[in-house]
């Protein structure tokens, strides 16, 4: 099943997951999570690796019973390691682990501390749609920007011809962890990594 967004969470707040699953998927966000989608007979650890490489982003459920699962710990360290971006959404005010704490202090937090959690699903929802769009926006502009300069090197009748100056922006969000892009900064504020020009 092809998704755009992997869940994390501990067992103990499978019932917040799924609810947070639900929201999403009923504004149209394809969702992973297990163990609705592991294929019967298939290993638990492939699928999970499998699934986190082809999501798009990655939410947390972040709570303190998350904090100490090490399988938390290993998905989240995948999702980073590929340089998937991460939401998380925090249920409690345990401070992370300081193995956690390296991976998921960078990027923005959703709070959902206080009850009921329905008012802010609605808000988690529309986070996850505004990045996968700005994911989506970067990732279709280079394909465009790809196609065209292939399509030129193509054509004969224009080889010898300057290429033309594109009129594209330069992205406002990182496309790795989906900061806000500080004008004229070179790397990502929130992340490190090389922003796009």
């Amino acid at each position: 099943m092809a998704h755009d967004v992997f869940i994390s969470y501990c067992t103990e707040d499978k019932p917040i997951a799924d609810a947070v699953c639900a929201t999403l998927e009923a504004q149209g966000t394809r969702c992973w999570i297990a163990p609705r989608d592991i294929l019967p007979g298939t290993d638990w650890g492939e699928s999970i690796v499998d699934a986190i490489h082809d999501s798009k982003a990655m939410l947390l459920v972040f709570s303190s019973k998350a904090n100490a699962s090490q399988q938390i710990k290993r998905e989240v360290e995948r999702a980073v390691h590929r340089g998937i971006p991460l939401i998380p959404i925090r249920l409690d005010d345990a401070l992370p682990s300081k193995s956690l704490e390296y991976f998921i202090s960078t990027p923005h937090w959703l709070d959902a501390l206080t009850p009921p959690l329905e008012q802010h699903l609605q808000r988690v929802a529309e986070a996850v749609k505004a990045l996968l769009q700005r994911l989506a926006g970067n990732l279709g502009g280079e394909a465009k920007a790809g196609a065209a300069a292939s399509g030129a090197a193509a054509s004969g009748s224009r080889a010898n011809e300057p290429p033309r100056p594109q009129a594209q922006a330069a992205p406002q969000f990182c496309i790795h962890c989906g900061a806000r892009r500080v004008a004229d900064n070179r790397f990502c504020t929130g992340c490190g990594k090389p922003m796009p020009a």
